[in-house]
């Protein structure tokens, strides 16, 4: 397993990026708010990769790359982090492996690491292929192939299957959504729905709080799941999406 190095000061940034490479097969070693410190260790250990975000308060990461080049025990890959395009030209001068845009997405990431020798190797190209759930105190396995929709609820997030199955599933819905990629679609702030599960956009009937005649209906959009009886709305944002792939 490839080994790294986060030299990042935003703390929910780096805990991000910790959480996206063990799933990338990829073991976080250490991670440095301070790039001085990130220096030192680097005199007399080791990592495969070294993620640096660009905008650090003590230098920027290309300073510190510049650094780190003349006096690493033994030089890592670099990745370079940031929400900016501009340093892209620099940081490939330095000889960067990549240049990845915050928030970063896995897909993009394992993109990046496609690059570093022996990684490939390492994971065996493993795509995700099911969930690991506990139920009943018992571990199980279920195929994504199994699974309808993810809904997030009261702080944790809950797989449906088609066989009328619930499973508390580890992290939230926005890991989920890039774990899974195009194999889902957001259809709503909190849920998520497998493209092979939708059926067809319908329209439905609901009350709206908001309106002068509470008892009125108003006209809202859901997704027809197969084999399931029930239909999950629709935002406004994605409608015109679902519309254009799944309504004939």
């Amino acid at each position: 397993m490839l080994s790294a190095i986060i030299v990042e000061d935003e703390i929910p940034a780096a805990e991000r990026l910790k959480v996206l490479l063990k799933d990338s097969s990829v073991l976080p070693l250490e991670h440095f708010t301070r790039a001085k410190l990130a220096l030192e260790w680097f005199k007399t250990h080791q990592a495969d990769i070294v993620f640096v975000d660009i905008g650090l308060p003590e230098m920027t990461g290309i300073e510190f790359v510049s650094q780190l080049q003349h006096f690493a025990y033994s030089m890592p890959r670099v990745i370079f982090t940031t929400a900016y395009e501009e340093y892209a030209l620099k940081a490939f001068e330095l000889a960067a492996t990549d240049y990845l845009l915050k928030p970063i997405k896995i897909n993009r990431l394992r993109e990046a690491l496609q690059r570093i020798p022996n990684y490939q190797q390492e994971t065996g190209g493993q795509e995700f292929v099911e969930f690991c759930v506990t139920k009943n105190h018992r571990m199980q396995k279920i195929a994504w192939q199994r699974a309808a929709y993810l809904l997030a609820d009261q702080k944790m997030v809950w797989l449906y299957t088609f066989d009328g199955q619930v499973y508390a599933l580890p992290e939230t819905l926005i890991h989920w959504e890039e774990v899974l990629g195009s194999r889902v679609i957001r259809i709503y702030r909190n849920i998520l729905v497998f493209r092979h599960a939708i059926q067809s956009v319908v329209r439905m009937k609901q009350k709206n709080p908001e309106n002068k005649n509470p008892d009125e209906p108003v006209e809202q959009y859901g997704v027809q799941l197969i084999d399931l009886d029930i239909v999950l709305p629709v935002s406004r944002r994605q409608l015109r999406v679902l519309k254009k792939e799944f309504d004939s």
